[in-house]
Parts: structure tokens; sequence; C-alpha cells
């Protein structure tokens, strides 16, 4: 990267807003741990760490139906209702005991605190366990806002779950960028209108490659050449 990358990135953007399982942090052990107390609690074989990252990122109540599912019970509303708080209270309990940041993360995020950029998370995790996690492996601050599941009305892929962040946070819409893993980060941010940059190592099913963002990135630390890139076209 040439050396006024920083200054370039700073005048295209104001505001960084991140997924978070999967993108910032590894945290499929811990999440495998809580499904399989409650799969245990209903005479249910556990889950396995890879199970945990394909049914991970369009919520508690998905991930929960999926687990279920995979046993060989499907799950009415009020029964996926009633799991999903079981899960809830299992995973508050202790969200970090395996959780670790990806290498790189913690030095970006850094660089980008020195720069001056906003920077917030956007996850379909709850709110509260973010924050634990975050708070936890250091990186809040410098990541200042975190909008979860529960936070607003909607969750991604509606965009109004970036939207109503950035808003919250002071940015402003047009100078931001959404850093991801899944096709709902990439939904959500192109619906409200903002580049999209994905991680390739993420919680997807489907290559980060064939999702339709405008970079994919091997490594965190070639973030900011991505958003360098980006910010020069």
């Amino acid at each position: 990267m040439h050396p006024n990358a920083d200054n370039l990135i700073a005048s295209r953007f104001d505001t960084v807003i991140y997924d978070l399982d999967g993108t910032l942090i590894d945290s499929a052990r811990d999440m495998c741990v809580a499904v399989s107390r409650v799969l245990a609690a209903h005479g249910l074989p556990p889950i396995s760490d890879d199970d945990a990252r394909q049914f991970m990122g369009e919520g508690s109540k998905v991930t929960m139906r999926r687990a279920f599912a995979k046993a060989g019970r499907p799950l009415d509303e009020a029964e996926a209702s009633a799991v999903t708080r079981e899960f809830v209270r299992c995973y508050e309990a202790d969200p970090v005991s395996h959780t670790t940041a990806f290498d790189g993360v913690a030095e970006v995020v850094a660089r980008f605190d020195r720069m001056g950029l906003r920077q917030g998370v956007c996850t379909n995790k709850f709110e509260n366990p973010s924050r634990i996690i975050l708070k936890h492996l250091k990186l809040m601050p410098p990541i200042t806002a975190v909008a979860g599941a529960d936070t607003f009305t909607v969750r991604k892929p509606d965009p109004g779950h970036i939207l109503q962040l950035i808003d919250k946070m002071g940015g402003h819409r047009d100078r931001a960028v959404m850093i991801g893993d899944s096709i709902h980060d990439v939904a959500a941010a192109h619906a409200a209108g903002l580049p999209a940059v994905l991680v390739s190592w993420g919680y997807t099913a489907k290559p980060a490659s064939e999702l339709g963002a405008e970079a994919v990135i091997d490594r965190f630390d070639a973030l900011p050449d991505a958003l360098g890139q980006i910010a020069a076209r």
C-alpha cells in the first residue's frame, strides 16, 4: 500500500461496520458448547464445531432450529422460542472461554482508531454477549457501538440494521463500509448502499468469492489494502 493509503481511506470512509462471528472472532467452540448443553437437556446428541459454524449467522433461534433438526427434532415456534431462551442463558453464562479474535484483528482495529474512523459491530448475535466478548478481547474500545439481533426491530439482511447503527454512531451512510463473512452481510450492505468486504475464512457454506462483495480478503491485515483499493475507484 502506498504511503498515503490511510489518507485515501479516511477521505472515502468515516465508519467501518463489522460482522462479529466468523469475521472478527472465532466463537464456534463456545457456541457449540452452549448449543450442545441445551440439546443434552432434551436428550439429544451434541453438535460439532463445524456444525456450529454452519448453523450460525441468522440469529440464535435459527441456530437452535438447525441444531434440533439435525437431531431429528423439528421445532414449532413456541418450542423454538423456549430452547432459544435456554441457549441464551447457557451462552451468556460463559461466552468467552474458547473464543478468540482472528489474527490481525486487534492491530487493524487499533490502526483504524488512530485514523479517527468510527467502528461498530452489526451482528445477529444478541447484543449483551457480543459486548461481553468484545470487551473481553479488548476490542471495545476501539469499537464503540454494537447492534445485535435484539437492538433494533430489524436485523441483517435488512439494511435497517446497518443504517440505524451508522446513525446511532454519528457516521455518514454514504461514507460507511461493511466487513463480513456471509451473503447476509453482502445483502444488507448493498441494500443499504454500502460496499462490502468479505473475509474468506468465515461461517458460510458458499465461498465468499461467490457472494458478490467488492473485495474478499484472506488475512485480516489485508483489510486496509482492500479499503484503499475501493476508495481509489
